[in-house]
């Protein structure tokens, strides 16, 4: 196996050789045991010990009970998944970006979720005076955004629990939701209604909407949102929108090769 360039000062050592063995493991099609990894990762098999012991933490490297050999975890896979998911997903999405911008007049977002925080996968900006920039890779709170709340209201229950157990819910308005068992009832009332709502939670003057975006497991893998100033997204003009993001999302379900309905929600515990 060729040796890493090390040369740029930015290049974190361990990092590297920890990618190393995964690329030897994925190389190798199968179980292989840590004297001949090391050998072909040329590490002492001290150190690929440890590194071992670390992606296996991590799920990246599973071990064999019975042979004690190593081999890739799931987190690889989920990974692979998430990126070949979110390629398609910013494809079949971007029209209706824009299909919404026309229909709304509203800035709408492609969200997805990254550990603890909303990442903004793709946009269409709306073209009045008055809006709120986001940007493609902007990084947001889970609890206190319409997107946030989608993705965490459709997380299976044990993990939307861990999820929640790892956020800081710090307060960004006087409108945002800072206790555990509100914001738990509130992802419930998401989950049952189909859509979410950020009424000034996260930024003073700025309120969204949400809907789920599901792939053809059922699973809810984006969502779906517009943002406005809270003076033009008035509870009359919500009732009006939200259909409109309903719609837009059983459509895109549909390409995503979702046969379910739009807005069913999870096994969630309810409130």
């Amino acid at each position: 196996m060729r040796r890493q360039r090390s040369g740029s000062p930015n290049v974190v050592h361990s990092v590297v050789r920890a990618l190393s063995l995964l690329d030897a493991m994925a190389a190798q099609g199968r179980p292989i045991g840590i004297a001949d990894l090391s050998k072909r990762v040329r590490l002492h098999v001290s150190t690929v010990h440890r590194l071992l012991a670390t992606l296996i933490s991590r799920g990246y490297v599973r071990q064999d009970p019975e042979t004690g050999k190593y081999a890739l975890g799931l987190r690889t896979f989920v990974l692979g998944q998430a990126y070949l998911e979110q390629a398609d997903l910013r494809r079949i999405v971007h029209p209706a970006l824009e299909r919404l911008v026309q229909t709304t007049g509203e800035t709408a977002n492609l969200v997805v979720m990254d550990r603890e925080e909303a990442v903004y996968l793709d946009k269409a900006e709306s073209t009045q005076s008055l809006r709120f920039f986001s940007r493609i890779g902007h990084r947001a709170p889970l609890y206190c955004t319409a997107v946030g709340k989608v993705l965490l209201a459709w997380l299976p229950p044990a993990e939307r629990e861990e999820t929640l157990a790892r956020l800081t819910l710090a307060p960004l308005t006087r409108s945002t939701i800072t206790e555990a068992d509100a914001l738990r009832r509130e992802l419930d009332r998401v989950a049952v209604q189909g859509y979410a709502l950020d009424r000034e939670e996260c930024e003073e003057g700025a309120s969204c909407l949400a809907v789920p975006l599901r792939d053809h497991t059922g699973r809810v893998v984006a969502a779906l949102g517009i943002s406005a100033p809270t003076v033009r997204l008035t509870e009359a003009n919500r009732e009006r929108l939200i259909p409109v993001l309903l719609e837009e999302a059983r459509t895109l379900q549909q390409e995503l090769g979702y046969q379910g309905a739009a807005a069913v929600a999870p096994a969630a515990t309810r409130r």
